[in-house]
């Protein structure tokens, strides 16, 4: 029988290695040129205004209070500011609420007697990506007709986007 010697590669070895260094390169390559097809940001900001409908009058007192103020999403404030408020006072027949027992369920409540009702109004603007297909601010999309979490560090409240305008640059 024949020895095989040690320290001798074959055909098989060789080609195995050039395979395993071609996938190297590929894999390397891929990693550090990944991205690069992707269109350029396109800086831009969207001016939305979020109405609150019958928010009381002491709770919409403290909130304008507060504004002008940074927006925050998810834990984070993010690019974008609630920048002015207004509301017009308005009445209230029935208040709908989240059931304490269960969160999925809404209950209609009575208002309270003595207490005063705004519409309230949020103007806010963000900074987003306008090659985007989504216009995001942290997690949420700005769209017309959307519920929109309207948050800061000290406020938040739901809402509805009533306007929205987009600006370039």
């Amino acid at each position: 029988m024949e020895e095989k010697r040690k320290g001798r590669l074959n055909i098989v070895d060789i080609v195995v290695i050039v395979i395993i260094l071609a996938a190297a390169v590929f894999f390397g390559w891929k990693l550090t040129h990944r991205g690069s097809d992707a269109p350029a940001v396109r800086k831009g900001t969207i001016r939305f205004v979020v109405e609150v409908d019958g928010l009381r009058k002491d709770l919409y007192d403290a909130t304008a209070a507060l504004v002008p103020c940074q927006m925050a999403a998810s834990g984070s404030l993010v690019d974008g500011y609630i920048l002015e408020t207004w509301g017009n006072p308005c009445t209230v027949t029935h208040i709908k609420a989240k059931s304490p027992v269960n969160a999925s369920l809404e209950q209609e409540l009575l208002p309270e007697d003595g207490v005063d009702y705004v519409n309230a109004y949020y103007l806010c603007e963000c900074a987003v990506d306008l090659n985007d297909k989504l216009n995001l601010t942290g997690n949420q999309e700005i769209r017309l007709g959307r519920s929109y979490y309207l948050k800061s560090v000290d406020i938040e409240l739901s809402g509805t986007i009533i306007s929205m305008e987009k600006l370039e640059g």
